[in-house]
């Protein structure tokens, strides 16, 4: 079972614009694209629930100073096990532009540089707990107002249990359970371990 959602548009708070570059932004949305599949099966155990995964964000700005829209990506995925000689966490954050919206090759990146590593860890994120790292992040005054919500928490209290949890604990039991035992290998989420 999964689901496809494209275009859920965050406008960005600007008290969190503090540290933005080149300076001189109006407004700032996140477009956030998301991709999932699951075993349904799994959702009750503590191990991966899902057969693939990719939560892309597409910070878009307008900018008085350079007359010009700047875009700032990155994404939460599931590694598709495909032969790499990379080491990629199972899921793990990356700034690269992945989103649907994609520069020319004749874009002008200015100074920055854009490559495909590193992938950092990162929970896994669907649309609950997505959206809610999305809004503490962009939306922080908007995100405290959520969390006064008993029914909010509850949802994402809910999500946390049936997807952060696992992975949580297949770290946990690297050290602390023979791997005969492991649900979820975590040597699959932290190649890293040794």
């Amino acid at each position: 079972m999964g689901y496809t959602i494209e275009g859920i548009v965050i406008p960005v708070e600007t008290s969190t614009l503090k540290h933005i570059r080149p300076s001189g932004f109006s407004s700032v949305e996140v477009i956030v694209d998301l991709d999932l599949e699951s075993r349904v099966n799994e959702w009750l155990n503590l191990n991966d629930p899902f057969t693939s995964l990719s939560f892309r964000s597409l910070l878009k700005g307008s900018n008085a100073t350079t007359k010009k829209v700047h875009y700032l990506s990155f994404h939460v995925d599931r590694h598709n096990t495909s032969d790499t000689n990379e080491i990629h966490p199972l899921y793990h954050l990356q700034y690269l532009q992945n989103a649907k919206i994609k520069p020319k090759d004749d874009f002008d990146h200015g100074d920055s540089l854009q490559l495909d590593t590193p992938r950092m860890m990162h929970f896994p994120m669907e649309l609950i707990l997505g959206i809610s790292f999305m809004m503490s992040n962009f939306c922080p005054e908007l995100y405290l107002k959520l969390v006064q919500d008993r029914q909010y928490i509850n949802l994402c209290k809910q999500y946390q249990e049936r997807v952060w949890r696992p992975y949580i604990n297949s770290l946990e039991n690297f050290w602390t359970t023979n791997p005969s035992q492991w649900l979820w290998n975590p040597k699959l989420n932290c190649p890293y371990l040794l």
